[in-house]
């Protein structure tokens, strides 16, 4: 699953950064990486969510810093994905 997240956010990415930004790895910093700005990242985790049927990220309990690398990202999509279906509790 971690190869197909990386890919929709590498395409989420893009379409929020208006350039093709090519491959994300679980290293990628999205701070430093692509300069995203609070703005940039709530629009990104709206396309997120757009694209991963299930996902919904709550605005009070995250914050960008919790998701300044891919890798925290993916985590937190993981688990919220799982919930989704009935998997474990969120």
């Amino acid at each position: 699953m971690t190869n197909t997240l990386l890919k929709t956010l590498s395409e989420a990415l893009s379409d929020i950064c208006e350039r093709e930004v090519g491959t994300i790895t679980e290293t990628t910093r999205f701070d430093r990486d692509f300069d995203l700005d609070s703005y940039m990242f709530v629009q990104f985790l709206l396309s997120l969510e757009d694209r991963l049927p299930g996902l919904r990220f709550e605005p009070e309990a995250i914050g960008q810093a919790d998701f300044n690398n891919a890798s925290g990202l993916i985590s937190y999509i993981d688990s919220q994905l799982l919930a989704a279906q009935g998997l474990v509790d969120a």
